[in-house]
């Protein structure tokens, strides 16, 4: 019988194409439904069903809020229970044909009812939808999580699922905006049934195939996140609080806009086929910000970026409400920048949410990502219920007359502040929000260091005075008893000669490069064969996000990834500490830099020096070409520094984290070790004069 670990999947296997694109069809059925929902249900109810704008927003109101609690019964529902087919998948195929049958009678309001039982029928079936979605959506949101460990891989599924619903939405707009052309014509109803019978039945297939083509292999964590505790976390963490807040305002301005989009484009651009035109405008500009927002929020900050994106979003919004009726151009450069702005403050939104994680472990010593994303989730959808409130409200206040073929002057001025100034207005909110929130990119980098040195003490275990190579002194900091020294290089800098003759001139251990050069070389291939190849005890497949040319910080990795980002950093720090807690050590990368960054006594060493004489030096070193050497120098100055900006937040070229910079073109390598040997030696004096005695076994 062949033993568990012949057979068991690994978690961190290169994920083959088919399982990629199986899964990313499973968001194109959920945007089938979704989208239907929320850009078309509104004026189906107003034009086809005949409930008037108040009440239709009103229903569209409670069931977006009513969606954000069945998202929280879900989140503590799904997952629990271990089936042959796994914890979340079985949950696609159980509850996808309900929604289904929920979708199409929602569509299919019966034209015998009479109003209040029209409106009964619509908030029934909307809410039986909600329910269903909720039941569907989560597990297929946490299905990513199931299928791979693998960073790279996650973010392959992510980019194909937000491809995915991208296109889903244009098709749908495609398909469904005609109809609402004219809305008195025969047989209107039965028409909109049939397209939503084809729609859904073609859902039902694509979560089929998503179930088919998609295998969990990581098993269940540990411990249970419940309600109880969630709200804990968010009493004390204030930067969670007002980026919700925010996001509130912000998705209420996107969904007010959503709620009228169509109204917008059949009585003020002139026709329902305009609508397609420019949904295709907002999600050009939405994926032109989102390809770029890391050197945005790099640049600026998150907080000045999403306040920008914003103002950005007004802008576009008051060009909406001031645009002629008629004038398609300038509705068209409205929704594009329109699309900048929110598509901007949306991609920062989550990646915001991940920081404060970061300040809620900060301030509680309890690290809750699924909490604070579902407090975020409700929040959204509180917005969504708002958005959709405002919406049918302010355009029945303006004159809205629900099925007339043609709206008087008053009420396409209710939809032009339906659809740009209310929205306009909520979204300045959310910036007068978001600029009381704390978490500057400073601050945020003081919380990671200090959080870097709590896992730093906490990897120490049992240590105690004389024991080690620690010491607990003065507060929280450490100093070193034994000689410790940390090496970062540029490649070729001739790193690798001097570290471990520093250590045995200090008679201290040596630990080298956690991933070598022929490592990186590997993970740099496109190749999944080769990727998949992994014979180091390491995933090389992680790695090979950061080999990508041209993208310093992948943001749907960095925003969905953070429990694997921490286990990361844990199991760095962790291996880190255990090699100098001893008897001191010289470690060479490794991010040891900003490890022992606040253990007083450690020296910190950069080596740099010219290009060309690193190129040569490794060459000779290591017995390759310089063309071989010279790819290595370009792909391991570009692949080490991002590898410690993602995981540990910091800049190892920053001259300031040193306390000896030196250039291997300027001395031989042999001078290169005595400086540092020489520089130790001084730092330790400083060192021993500050501390006590040593305890001895007498």
């Amino acid at each position: 019988m062949a033993s568990a670990s012949a057979v068991a999947p690994s978690t961190t296997d290169i994920l083959p194409r088919r399982r990629v694109v199986g899964y990313a069809m499973g968001d194109v059925a959920n945007n089938v439904a979704f989208q239907m929902t929320s850009l078309f249900l509104m004026v189906y109810m107003t034009d086809i069903a005949g409930v008037s704008a108040g009440i239709a927003g009103a229903i569209y109101g409670v069931t977006k809020i009513w969606a954000g609690v069945t998202d929280l019964v879900a989140g503590n529902t799904v997952g629990r229970k271990q089936t042959r087919h796994g914890r979340l998948r079985p949950w696609l195929i159980w509850v996808s044909p309900f929604l289904a049958i929920s979708l199409v009678a929602l569509f299919s309001t019966p034209a015998a009812l009479g109003p209040m039982a029209t409106v009964a029928w619509i908030l029934l079936f909307d809410a039986a939808f909600q329910l269903c979605y909720s039941f569907v959506n989560i597990p297929y949101g946490s299905l990513s999580a199931a299928m791979t460990e693998n960073a790279t891989d996650r973010s392959r599924l992510a980019g194909a699922r937000s491809i995915g619903g991208a296109v889903t939405g244009v098709v749908l707009s495609l398909i469904l905006s005609p109809q609402f052309e004219d809305t008195t014509a025969d047989g209107i109803r039965l028409k909109f049934t049939i397209a939503t019978l084809a729609l859904a039945a073609a859902a039902l297939a694509l979560y089929w195939v998503c179930f088919k083509n998609t295998k969990e292999v990581v098993p269940a964590g540990t411990g249970t996140v419940t309600l109880r505790t969630t709200m804990a976390m968010v009493r004390r963490n204030k930067p969670l609080v007002i980026l919700c807040v925010g996001a509130m305002f912000l998705l209420g301005g996107s969904f007010t806009m959503n709620a009228v989009m169509m109204y917008y484009a059949r009585d003020v651009v002139g026709g329902a086929g305009y609508f397609t035109l420019l949904f295709v405008l907002q999600t050009v500009g939405t994926i032109l910000i989102a390809s770029v927002i890391s050197k945005v929020s790099e640049r600026f900050g998150k907080r000045s970026a999403y306040v920008g994106l914003a103002l950005t979003a007004v802008l576009g919004l008051v060009i909406v409400g001031l645009a002629p009726t008629g004038n398609l151009p300038m509705a068209l450069i409205a929704f594009f920048i329109y699309g900048v702005g929110f598509g901007g403050t949306n991609a920062l939104m989550f990646s915001m949410q991940a920081d404060t994680v970061d300040y809620g472990e900060w301030r509680t010593g309890t690290r809750a990502e699924g909490g604070a994303y579902s407090v975020l989730s409700f929040v959204r959808k509180v917005g969504q219920g708002i958005g959709g409130f405002l919406g049918g409200g302010i355009i029945a206040a303006f004159g809205y007359v629900s099925g007339a073929p043609d709206q008087s002057d008053q009420a396409v001025q209710g939809i032009k502040v339906a659809a740009g100034w209310a929205p306009a207005v909520l979204c300045l909110i959310a910036v007068l929000v978001m600029l009381l929130y704390p978490l500057t990119a400073k601050e945020h980098t003081g919380i990671i260091k200090e959080l870097h040195q709590r896992r730093a003490r906490s990897a120490l275990g049992d240590a105690v005075p004389g024991a080690g190579v620690v010491l607990a002194s003065r507060g929280d900091q450490l100093i070193a008893r034994r000689p410790v020294v940390t090496i970062n290089e540029d490649y070729g800098a001739g790193a690798a000669y001097v570290a471990p003759r520093v250590a045995e001139k200090l008679g201290v251990p040596y630990a080298g490069l956690a991933f070598s050069s022929e490592d990186l070389e590997r993970a740099s291939s496109s190749n999944p064969k080769v990727l998949a190849d992994d014979t180091t005890g390491r995933s090389l497949r992680w790695l090979h996000s950061f080999s990508w040319p041209g993208m310093d910080v992948n943001v749907a990795t960095a925003s969905g990834d953070a429990q694997v980002g921490t286990n990361l950093v844990s199991k760095n720090i962790d291996e880190v500490m255990g090699l100098v807690k001893g008897f001191g050590g010289v470690v060479l990368g490794r991010d040891a830099t900003a490890i022992l960054d606040n253990m007083r006594g450690a020296v910190h060493i950069r080596m740099i020096g010219d290009v060309q004489d690193r190129v040569d030096r490794a060459a000779a070193d290591h017995g390759i070409t310089p063309e071989v050497a010279a790819q290595r120098q370009v792909r391991e100055d570009r692949m080490r520094p991002r590898m410690s900006r993602r995981l540990m937040h910091w800049e190892p070229t920053d001259e300031g984290r040193y306390h000896l910079i030196i250039d291997s073109s300027q001395m031989s390598l042999d001078e290169a070790v005595e400086e540092i040997v020489a520089a130790v030696e001084a730092e330790r004096e400083m060192v021993d004069l500050d501390l006590p005695e040593e305890p001895t076994d007498d």
